[in-house]
């Protein structure tokens, strides 16, 4: 079936949900040769996916993909999504996930052993003494933590068919989105982090279809992946099966603005160490106000703070009250080794 379809790319036909799915089902269950499933990648990449192809893909990436069972409502589970990456800054995904689950949220997130593309949070916490990411000890310990970072095996049937496909294929394509929007543990609340504001509403409507419960997508100030402390970030909320679209600035929300180079790490030692200080609440301005600014969304869309102005309060206070540092020496002393 992959051949035809290919034919069909190249065209310029756009593909309905279920070819798309289809095709996919042939790659990540390895029925499709990597010459074919490279072709087709590549055809549908010059094509530009459309959003029934995206939504067609995810659901197939999904079903190749061990399921992981917390024993914990999904409607209670949050996951920060970063579709791009975030150019060298600082980790605001982890600093949000810690103040969460310091607020009883369960924060989720996945990353792939040995893996050739390292993910930036898991190598923090490492650096910051959490040396295990081992799926049994994680979901033995996360309704009392409340923080599940996890390490995929790489003989995932989707992992194990689409790494050498990717490895070739030098420019981002859809595999950089199914790679992280597998949500093995059926989180459905989600930010998902864009470089690009033209596409947030295109992905809360995504998220709407995947029926995640609330969704916010979002693209900050010179396409970063999370709300910016300087300049306009682009905001899609989707909620009760509608889509509600606004801006957000530094002033508008009460906060100073600052510069994005204030936001840069020169390496992870030290972006490890100011995290560190702001979970010590000995971190101030553009790094902190930061932080503030993205878990106040996270806060918000998951209900325990009534609106984005409330958001910002409770993230002020669990720093300055230590709750956030407090979470992280819980899950250190946990997986220290």
């Amino acid at each position: 079936m992959i051949k035809s379809l290919i034919n069909k790319l190249i065209s310029k036909n756009d593909l309905d949900e279920i070819e798309l799915k289809e095709a996919f089902d042939e790659i990540f269950s390895g029925l499709a040769d990597e010459i074919n499933a490279t072709s087709f990648i590549t055809a549908l990449k010059m094509k530009n996916e459309t959003a029934d192809e995206l939504f067609g893909a995810i659901l197939s990436s999904r079903e190749f993909v061990n399921k992981i069972k917390l024993g914990a409502n999904p409607d209670s589970l949050f996951e920060n999504v970063l579709l791009t990456s975030d150019k060298g800054y600082f980790d605001i995904s982890l600093a949000v996930d810690l103040i969460c689950a310091a607020n009883s949220l369960g924060v989720l997130k996945y990353s792939f052993n040995n893996c050739f593309e390292k993910n930036k949070s898991f190598e923090l916490l490492k650096l910051m003494g959490v040396n295990s990411f081992n799926q049994k000890n994680i979901i033995e310990n996360f309704e009392r933590l409340n923080f599940g970072y996890f390490e995929l095996n790489s003989d995932e049937k989707y992992y194990k068919y689409t790494n050498n496909i990717s490895r070739s294929l030098e420019f981002n394509n859809i595999f950089n989105i199914l790679s992280k929007m597998l949500n093995p543990y059926d989180a459905k609340n989600q930010i998902i982090g864009l470089n690009d504001k033209d596409r947030v509403e295109f992905f809360a409507n995504i998220a709407l279809r995947l029926n995640n419960l609330n969704t916010i997508a979002l693209s900050g100030n010179n396409s970063l992946p999370f709300v910016t402390p300087s300049g306009e970030t682009y905001v899609a909320e989707a909620w009760k099966n509608k889509i509600f679209t606004y801006i957000l600035t530094p002033e508008l929300l009460g906060l100073n603005e600052y510069p994005l180079d204030d936001l840069i790490c020169a390496d992870y030692e030290t972006n490890a160490s100011d995290m560190i200080l702001l979970l010590q609440n000995k971190l101030s301005g553009a790094k902190k106000d930061c932080v503030i600014l993205n878990a106040a969304l996270a806060l918000y869309i998951t209900k325990k703070a009534n609106s984005i102005m409330d958001g910002i309060e409770l993230a002020k206070k669990t720093l300055s009250s230590n709750l956030a540092y407090d979470k992280f020496i819980q899950i250190k002393n946990t997986f220290k080794e």
